[in-house]
Formats: C-alpha cells, sequence, structure tokens
C-alpha cells in the first residue's frame, strides 16, 4: 500500500464519520422535538380523559346549577395545566410557547405563573 492509498482510504474513512456524526445530530434533534411531541400529547391525553370522566361522574342537574362555578375551575384547570407544562420542560410563554426549555428557567414563563397564581 503507497502513500497515496493510505490517505486516500484515511480521507474516505474522515468523510464516512463526518456522515455518520451528521446524521446522529439530525437524529438527535429529530428525537428531541419528538419526545416534546410525545409528552405534550400525553399531557393533553390526560387532560381530556380527566374531563370525560368528570363528566361522566357529574350530574346533568348539577350542571346546569353550577354554571357559576365553571369558570373558577376551568381557571384552576388551566394553571394546573400551565404549571405542569413548565414543570415538564416546556414553555408556556406566549412567543416559544411548547418549545423544550432544556432545562433553563424562563423568565416570562415564570411570570404567567405568577399570574395565574394570583
Amino acid at each position: 500500500m503507497d502513500r497515496n492509498e493510505l490517505f486516500e482510504r484515511l480521507m474516505q474513512l474522515e468523510n464516512n464519520v463526518t456522515h455518520v456524526y451528521e446524521d446522529m445530530q439530525e437524529l438527535k434533534t429529530l428525537t428531541v422535538a419528538l419526545v416534546e411531541e410525545n409528552v405534550a400529547l400525553q399531557i393533553e391525553n390526560d387532560n381530556l380523559k380527566a374531563a370525560m370522566q368528570q363528566d361522566v361522574n357529574e350530574p346533568p342537574v348539577e350542571r346546569v346549577q353550577d354554571v357559576k362555578k365553571e369558570p373558577k375551575k376551568k381557571k384552576l384547570q388551566s394553571r394546573e395545566y400551565f404549571a405542569t407544562l413548565y414543570r415538564e420542560g416546556f414553555h408556556i410563554c406566549h412567543d416559544v410557547f411548547g418549545k423544550h426549555r432544556k432545562g433553563e428557567d424562563c423568565i416570562f414563563c415564570m411570570n404567567i405563573l405568577n399570574d395565574k397564581l394570583e
């Protein structure tokens, strides 16, 4: 094996490693997006199941009589929903809603949570 052939094979190997690395980065980005979507869908699914269960358990007469109480209940549910999303690591602020926070706190999200608590 001469020098040119050796260097050519090294360059080919380096190109292959570069392509594998690029593919891994692309798969990593896709995986993060899929996990974010999966968590969001699981939370939404749980909320829908809870709402359906609540509708099944409530007698129809109470729903008509307690119309004034529902806005408080919905407000409480939205607070819990936003707090859950934030704890799961997602933004709840307007600009980047639903994007992963990557472990960092967001002032805008925290402001929304504080406003919801008041």
